[in-house]
């Protein structure tokens, strides 16, 4: 056993249901972290600026990638970002429009993230616990000045797949459409994954896959869940998530990322 990457999904699966962690026991880990060489990643669908505001204290000491893969920023410094064709970007946004979606809609570019000004005050609200730095824009008839990396939207959950099966048979060859489970659907650019982020991260490092431990709670984690030597689904995933890890650990109201590294670190 061989652990040189620790990579951890962020909402479900590292912060407990009160949006946060045990900071004190995570910094002892960090530390037993940092002298044996294990490089910490956290990587979600949520906003760069989003995780961010997590690791204050850390920010230069790990790598942070946002939008389900798409944004990539090592030790306090921008890597790289994949970012989605405006033709593709008003696609999706006419699409939105027609099956009126367009008021429960995120669109996340690299400078800030983006709702409609009409967007219902509970749309809101659920994307600014995932976005740190959000503007309100009258229309998105002219795009704004920036390059857009994710869509985030939310639908009835009995058309969910639906809706994921209509984009990715317009737009199947540039795009990739999952579920994040509860009717909320990401949009990112084809092949670009969690699982995806981790390998070209490994690749960057000379590391191999048999060097990752990885956390996740849901649909957008099973690429990184497959990937990883050790990969664990938490004890509150879906059972379809916990098909795809090796191991279970306890939920994220039970510490469970952090039980399950104290284990590998002391032993």
């Amino acid at each position: 056993m061989d652990i040189k990457v620790i990579a951890t999904d962020m909402d479900g699966t590292f912060l407990n249901s009160q949006m946060d962690y045990d900071r004190a026991q995570f910094a002892q880990l960090f530390d037993k972290m940092q002298a044996k060489g294990i490089r910490f990643v956290a990587i979600s669908g949520n906003q760069y600026y989003q995780i961010e505001s997590f690791f204050e204290d850390y920010k230069k000491d790990i790598t942070i990638v946002g939008e389900n893969g798409a944004y990539f920023v090592e030790n306090g410094h921008f890597l790289k970002s994949y970012t989605l064709p405006k033709e593709v970007v008003r696609s999706i946004l006419d699409y939105l429009e027609v099956h009126y979606l367009d008021h429960e809609f995120v669109l996340s570019g690299e400078k800030t993230a983006y709702m409609h000004a009409k967007s219902t005050p509970e749309a809101i609200a659920f994307f600014k616990k995932y976005h740190t730095k959000l503007q309100l824009v009258d229309s998105f008839a002219v795009l704004p000045d920036d390059q857009f990396l994710k869509f985030s939207f939310n639908t009835p959950e009995e058309v969910t797949y639906q809706i994921i099966d209509d984009l990715k048979a317009l737009l199947g060859d540039v795009i990739d459409a999952t579920t994040s489970g509860h009717g909320n659907i990401d949009i990112i650019g084809k092949g670009k994954n969690k699982g995806a982020a981790l390998q070209e991260l490994l690749d960057r490092w000379q590391l191999s896959s048999d060097n990752l431990l990885a956390f996740g709670d849901g649909g957008n984690d099973h690429e990184m869940l497959a990937l990883a030597g050790y990969s664990y689904a938490m004890g509150n995933a879906p059972q379809a998530t916990k098909e795809v890890a090796k191991f279970l650990a306890p939920s994220n109201d039970e510490n469970g990322v952090l039980s399950v590294i104290a284990h590998y670190l002391n032993n």
